[in-house]
């Protein structure tokens, strides 16, 4: 049985409750409750990881809410004393790594996974998880969605047919911030480009984007271009980025914080200041028009290296 606040939640009057929990574990029964991942670790001893032999937790839970908090618990029997006081039965969810659970105990269910603060992917987790709900079905839907997407990049890289213009590709791979993007053959390109994508955090969804975003895409194509042409520079030893002015003054751009990588605060910068985006543009401009006249640019050698 449920309790909300101490008074008896009846789960069977609540269908809208019952029907997200079904769609969610995708009608299948038994559940099946395991150890999350970060409570098995490797055993230098044995040949299989180390688990703990067995966990408890409370089935009592705090939840927050919009308007306040609420106390929801899970017990199979209520014990009332001479007092009054109330006693919950079982207190605790005893767990050994493995536990099935039936339809039948779907409200148990419903409490282990939208109340308890111990489940590793609940709504109402907290700081640390005992428990996971393994979800076979969940799991191949999304090795399925991300195999069609590793399948639609590649096509759209390498296929004769449907790939991108050889333009569209080496502007994407300046976008990707990969460095003297007219050096390489297309072949060569193409390959670079790949291995970049998947050593990049979100890079498969960042590739998808750009194909539509122009604007983002123009950015990213304009700064790498003033890293190449040495107009930025990245200075690794103090974290910061730096502007060769035409005047040949040396501007900070910004400080990179612990918590982004060096690009990403660039263009961050970058796509906030549309005056600044203008400066560089005119930048490029007359760095190509000197080069063009053979003349040499101030602090061109500065080694610009940003992964």
């Amino acid at each position: 049985m449920l309790y909300k606040n101490e008074e008896i939640f009846e789960l069977n009057k609540h269908p809208e409750e019952i029907k997200k929990i079904r769609e969610h574990f995708h009608n299948k029964f038994p559940v099946k409750l395991v150890y999350p991942p970060e409570r098995i670790i490797p055993s230098r001893h044995n040949r299989l990881p180390d688990k703990p032999n067995s966990i408890s937790f409370d089935l009592k839970s705090v939840v927050k809410t919009k308007t306040g908090t609420e106390v929801w618990r899970y017990a199979e029997e209520v014990v009332i004393d001479n007092k009054g006081n109330k006693r919950y039965i079982p207190k605790k969810f005893r767990f050994n790594g493995l536990k099935y659970l039936g339809e039948n105990e779907i409200e148990l269910i419903y409490f282990l996974y939208t109340k308890s603060e111990f489940c590793m992917d609940g709504p109402n987790r907290g700081k640390i998880a005992k428990f996971a709900f393994e979800d076979p079905i969940g799991e191949a839907e999304k090795k399925a969605m991300q195999k069609a997407k590793d399948l639609k990049i590649a096509n759209l890289i390498y296929s004769d047919d449907n790939s991108l213009t050889e333009a569209k590709l080496r502007a994407i791979a300046r976008a990707f911030f990969i460095k003297d993007v007219d050096h390489y053959t297309l072949p060569e390109l193409k390959i670079i480009l790949d291995k970049k994508i998947y050593r990049t955090k979100n890079g498969a969804q960042k590739f998808m984007d750009m194909i539509d975003n122009t604007v983002e895409l123009n950015d990213r194509v304009q700064m790498q271009e003033a890293i190449d042409k040495k107009i930025i520079y990245y200075d690794d030893k103090i974290k910061k980025w730096f502007w060769n002015t035409d005047d040949g003054k040396v501007k900070l751009i910004c400080q990179v914080p612990p918590s982004k990588s060096a690009l990403d605060s660039l263009y961050d910068i970058f796509a906030a200041d549309g005056r600044f985006r203008e400066d560089i543009k005119a930048s490029i401009l007359s760095v190509t028009a000197k080069r063009s006249r053979g003349r040499p640019r101030a602090n061109e050698n500065v080694n610009v290296d940003v992964e």
